[in-house]
């Protein structure tokens, strides 16, 4: 049996793209906004609880794990211009089929 590349992506990989905005993480609370990709590119905003945005705490903020195809952004509850966006590996496109990039 072959060895196994150790960068090879395999589908249970638990990758994302973290990407800090304005000042990064100073807030104590953040307003979530969840999105979902699919596979035409579309971008969907997913409801939050009965149509009112979630609102998490600073330490739950930084345990998020978006789903492969989903997008997570986290706006300072008193900074809105700051805060944290977090991509599953499917939503960033650089993982998937036919739109891989080439460097």
């Amino acid at each position: 049996m072959p060895a196994a590349n150790a960068s090879a992506l395999r589908p249970d990989a638990n990758t994302f793209l973290t990407h800090l905005f304005g000042r990064g993480l100073q807030d104590e609370h953040y307003v979530v906004e969840r999105y979902r990709t699919s596979i035409d590119g579309a971008i969907r905003r997913l409801p939050g609880g009965k149509g009112h945005p979630l609102t998490l705490s600073l330490a739950t903020v930084r345990e998020l794990r978006p789903a492969r195809n989903e997008i997570l952004i986290c706006k300072g509850e008193k900074s809105a211009d700051s805060g944290i966006q977090y991509y599953g590996d499917l939503a960033t496109g650089l993982f998937a089929e036919g739109r891989r990039k080439r460097f």
